[in-house]
């Protein structure tokens, strides 16, 4: 079963999946964790579960670092590519799950970046994955995966 967890910003879906995965200590996946510098928002650093590995992953565009390598970008947001390399290095080596994803958003569904490719693949060849996702893209999500009626949703408040 493909579970999204869903739910507001600051609602608890990233400590949902890592309290799932603690709990069970099986299966492995990506985090994406708030990053503050001297209490101001930053953006979030990319942390593999298994390993506690952690890199700069999403930058505000005001504040990137010196040596930042953006591959994409969103908004006020800028995609680094040292992220990504370390989500494909994550995720293109979980032979059983469950596996998680925080989170998937509009560079993977909309624009087919980001780890879409990667996504779709353990989508296809994965049943026991754990995602979480905007609510407003719960939808979308569904239609471009063909997944309508294939998944379990938790809403968390």
């Amino acid at each position: 079963m493909i579970t999204i967890v869903t739910g507001d910003i600051d609602s608890g879906k990233t400590r949902y999946l890592k309290e799932l995965y603690e709990k069970d200590g099986k299966g492995d996946g990506i985090l994406s964790l708030k990053c503050y510098k001297e209490g101001r928002f930053l953006g979030y650093d990319l942390f593999h579960l298994k390993s506690g590995e952690q890199t700069a992953f999403i930058r505000l565009k005001t504040d990137l670092p010196k040596d930042w390598k953006e591959q994409n970008e969103i908004g006020r947001f800028s995609f680094s590519e040292q992220g990504f390399i370390l989500a494909e290095k994550v995720l293109s080596k979980i032979e059983t799950g469950p596996i998680y994803i925080d989170e998937i958003g509009p560079i993977e569904i909309w624009y087919k970046k980001g780890f879409y490719k990667r996504l779709r693949e353990l989508v296809k060849n994965h049943d026991d994955l754990f995602l979480t996702l905007r609510g407003s893209l719960i939808n979308d999500f569904h239609d471009e995966f063909e997944l309508l009626g294939k998944t379990k949703i938790i809403t968390l408040k």
